[in-house]
């Protein structure tokens, strides 16, 4: 855990909880399903992120966009 500790905060996002499922999958499939609840619980936060997420996109996208001058 020493290597975290110098590390910077950065923020979530979706590619970011992807790899962390991706990690998690490969030590389920290593060590045994003693982690599936760790990555279900990254399942759910990737769900989360994108429930949250999504009205954003979805309202940018209806949003007109003008041209100046």
């Amino acid at each position: 855990m020493d290597e975290w500790s110098g590390r910077k905060w950065e923020p979530v996002t979706e590619e970011r909880l992807l790899r962390a499922i991706d990690v998690l999958v490969d030590i389920a499939k290593e060590h045994g399903p003693a982690f599936n609840p760790v990555l279900e619980t990254i399942r759910q936060e990737l769900h989360d992120f994108r429930s949250r997420t999504q009205p954003m996109v979805d309202q940018a996208e209806e949003t007109p966009v003008r041209k100046a001058g």
